[in-house]
């Protein structure tokens, strides 16, 4: 049997984890027959960090780590110096897991695209400025290069089709999963390296504009003001790239006790955070899916979410949705859903583990993977 081997843009999996390092590590550990048959060459510039590391346990996972001078910086060794490992690899498929692909990629390479969304034309601003330069340099291009394109979600591909003129014949859906959360019973609740016997609010990603922080702590502190005893906001997410105002704003509600930032958590702590909460929220202006929201879900949470498509696909009838921008409906929102938290009458999660799962994602890739692969007869 023909081992298929597929080069993965591993570059997220050199640092802690994120979004799109979750993806990448679940459809790998996730992937049918447990990738008998298929071996994965994973690039980056950087050595693997720890919180991955495990993945390189597997027989049929090597990582390549870039060398030479242009390694020193991700974003030009992937666009330079990968491109010419990549001819001498005898690879089948390549998989732009972060939704790029590196120019001048072998003409004879196949490559598969994981998209996320179009935040690069919609919030360019809400970026990192190297991410930034990057996806508008190369997103069409990527787009046209790819043989298949799988969207995280329906709201993506179809933004994608509209703006970027990519043909639905080419354009698949791979939602996210949600792992099997652990159960905990140890009281107090343990949240991260911090202890909390009462419940919080929770709310998952990094600090940076587009997940819209700024209106949300202006809603809290209104909702804090006017209740005698307001649930603690927690933030489990880094420190990103937000404003000075910002963080004095953060810093002054921190000062109060609050709200804390839970900015370094591993898998366990996160979930115990899930576990712990109230009931969850993500203000977001802008998604392509929304995998923190489809987590807390999991753990039986209830959300006050942004009035986004992609909310709606994951959430359905089970969740409160809200104008992104309007402060005063969200606070009044979070007090309307202290008082049903208190009184134990929030909604009941009706969870489908089987409807979201990695493994359907990590099927979709494999398909999608095989049905472009080249391989000689």
């Amino acid at each position: 049997m023909r081992v298929l081997r597929i080069g993965v843009d591993a570059r997220p999996l050199s640092s802690r984890v994120s979004g799109v390092a979750r993806v990448i590590t679940n459809i790998l550990r996730h992937y049918p027959d447990h990738g008998k048959g298929t071996e994965f060459l994973l690039y980056s510039a950087g050595p693997c960090h720890r919180d991955h590391i495990d993945l390189l346990d597997r027989p049929n996972i090597k990582w390549v780590q870039g060398k030479g001078a242009l390694a020193w910086k991700q974003g030009l060794w992937f666009n330079s110096a990968l491109p010419l490992s990549l001819r001498h690899d005898s690879l089948n498929v390549f998989w732009g897991s972060q939704q790029v692909l590196p120019p001048l990629l072998p003409a004879s390479l196949p490559a598969v695209l994981t998209f996320y969304d179009l935040v690069a034309l919609y919030f360019p601003g809400a970026m990192r400025r190297i991410a930034r330069i990057q996806q508008k340099a190369f997103l069409n291009y990527s787009v046209r290069r790819a043989a298949r394109i799988l969207c995280i979600s329906d709201q993506s591909r179809v933004d994608m089709i509209r703006e970027l003129n990519v043909p639905e014949s080419r354009a698949g859906v791979a939602l996210l999963g949600a792992d099997i959360p652990p159960r905990f019973s140890d009281s107090p609740r343990k949240a991260g390296n911090a202890k909390t016997a009462t419940p919080y609010i929770l709310a998952v990603s990094t600090l940076e504009p587009r997940k819209n922080y700024g209106m949300l702590l202006d809603a809290y502190a209104d909702y804090a003001a006017r209740e005698q005893k307001p649930l603690r906001l927690v933030i489990a997410g880094r420190r990103g790239w937000e404003t000075p105002e910002f963080y004095l704003k953060l810093a002054n509600l921190e000062s109060r006790g609050l709200v804390k930032i839970e900015d370094s958590m591993s898998d366990e702590a996160l979930h115990r955070l899930y576990a712990g909460c109230a009931f969850f929220v993500m203000p977001s202006l802008y998604e392509g899916f929304g995998l923190p929201l489809l987590e807390a879900m999991s753990h039986g949470k209830f959300g006050l979410v942004s009035d986004l498509p992609c909310f709606h696909e994951i959430g359905a009838k089970q969740a409160r949705y809200l104008p992104a921008r309007d402060s005063a409906a969200w606070s009044i929102a979070l007090s309307e859903t202290t008082a049903l938290s208190q009184k134990k009458k929030l909604p009941a999660i009706k969870w489908n583990a089987k409807d979201w799962s990695w493994e359907k994602t990590a099927r979709i890739h494999a398909d999608a993977f095989a049905s472009v692969a080249r391989l000689d007869d």
